[in-house]
């Protein structure tokens, strides 16, 4: 059909965004959220611990048309880890 390849949602660093959130839920017992309240393009978007935001990040789309969220995987498990041992 002429599409660019689909890639799931992912940071800088290549690391895709469920399988972060997915480790960080798992490991601590806590529910995260990606969410944005005005998801135009480009924009800022929340990652929400437990119904609190805690990381807010600007996303932007590859020449495939692919999300890419703007902080690496190590930056944004460290902020929210920060957040639940606080």
């Amino acid at each position: 059909m002429g599409l660019p390849e689909y890639e799931p949602s992912r940071l800088t660093d290549g690391t895709y965004v469920h399988e972060i959130i997915d480790k960080i839920e798992a490991e601590y017992g806590v529910q995260v959220k990606l969410i944005s309240e005005d998801p135009g393009h480009p924009s800022v978007w929340v990652f929400r611990l437990d119904g609190t935001d805690c990381v807010g990040v600007e996303r932007h789309r590859d020449e495939k048309g692919n999300n890419v969220y703007q902080i690496s995987a190590s930056e944004l498990r460290d902020q929210i880890v920060s957040v639940i041992e606080s």
